[in-house]
C-alpha cells in the first residue's frame, strides 16, 4: 500500500480482524456505531451495501485513510435474520434455520477518503444447516454463544456444528470473504500477498475451490 495511504477497519468483529490480517498489511481499527438491520428488511442485498458503506463512512476522519467496512445478514424465506436479542429470540432463529438452506450476504466496501470515492461488493454462499436435536439447541442458547452473530451462529463452532454443508466461500459465512477483498484490492492496484489462498484455507481449516476462478477473474459468488 502506498506509503500516504493508511487502512483501517471500520469494524469490532474478533472474526474480521483476524481474517483481514492475512493480507499482511497494517492496519488500525476504529470501529463505529450503526443501527443493525431490522428483521423482514426489504430489499436486503440495498441494504446490506448501504450499511456498509455508511459505516464507513462514519468513522472516516484523515484524507490519506482508506476505510475497510462490512456488513453480514442471514436471509431466509425472504427475511432477514438479525443477532439475536435475548435467548427467546435465539431460539426462534435457530427453529427457522434447523435443517434448511439459508443465504448469508457480506457486503465489503473501501471507502478512500481523499477522493470520497467507495466500492463495494455483495458477496453471497448458501448454507446447509443439519437437523439438530432441542438437547443441543438449548445446550448452545445456554452458553450465550449467539450473541453479536447474524442468524445467531457461527460457522466455525466445533461444539454446536449447525452446519451440514455450503455452497461458496467460507470465509464469507465468517463475515469478510476475502477471496472477493483480494480481487478488490487487486483492481485498485493495492498491494496484495501471494500467499492469501493458501493461508484463508489454513485460517478456516477448509479447503476452498474458488480462489482459482477469482485469480482467473471469475468470481462465482459476487452477486
Amino acid at each position: 500500500m502506498e506509503e500516504k495511504r493508511k487502512l483501517i477497519l471500520a469494524s469490532a468483529s474478533p472474526r474480521r480482524r483476524e481474517l483481514l490480517a492475512l493480507l499482511g498489511l497494517p492496519f488500525d481499527l476504529r470501529p463505529g456505531t450503526y443501527p443493525e438491520p431490522q428483521k423482514g428488511e426489504q430489499y436486503a442485498l440495498e441494504f446490506v451495501r448501504a450499511l456498509a458503506v455508511a459505516k464507513g463512512q462514519n468513522v472516516a476522519s484523515s484524507p490519506g485513510e482508506i476505510i475497510f467496512s462490512a456488513d453480514t445478514i442471514v436471509l431466509i424465506d425472504g427475511k432477514v435474520l438479525g443477532k439475536p436479542a435475548d435467548d427467546e429470540d435465539a431460539r426462534r432463529t435457530l427453529d427457522t434455520l434447523r435443517g434448511r438452506p439459508h443465504d448469508v450476504y457480506t457486503a465489503i466496501n473501501l471507502f478512500e477518503v481523499s477522493s470520497g470515492d467507495s466500492w463495494c461488493e455483495v458477496c453471497k454462499t448458501t448454507v446447509h444447516m443439519r437437523q439438530w436435536s432441542d438437547e443441543e439447541q438449548q445446550a448452545y442458547i445456554y452458553k450465550g454463544t449467539y450473541h453479536d452473530k447474524a442468524g445467531g451462529y457461527a460457522i466455525q463452532d466445533d461444539n454446536f456444528h449447525p452446519v451440514e454443508r455450503i455452497e461458496g466461500c467460507y470465509a464469507n459465512v465468517m463475515g469478510l470473504p476475502l477471496c472477493l477483498l483480494y480481487r478488490m484490492f487487486k483492481e485498485k492496484g493495492l498491494p496484495l500477498p501471494a500467499n492469501l489462498p493458501e493461508a484463508c484455507q489454513a485460517y478456516t481449516g477448509t479447503s476452498c475451490n474458488y480462489y482459482p476462478d477469482v485469480l482467473h477473474e471469475k468470481v462465482l459468488q459476487k452477486v
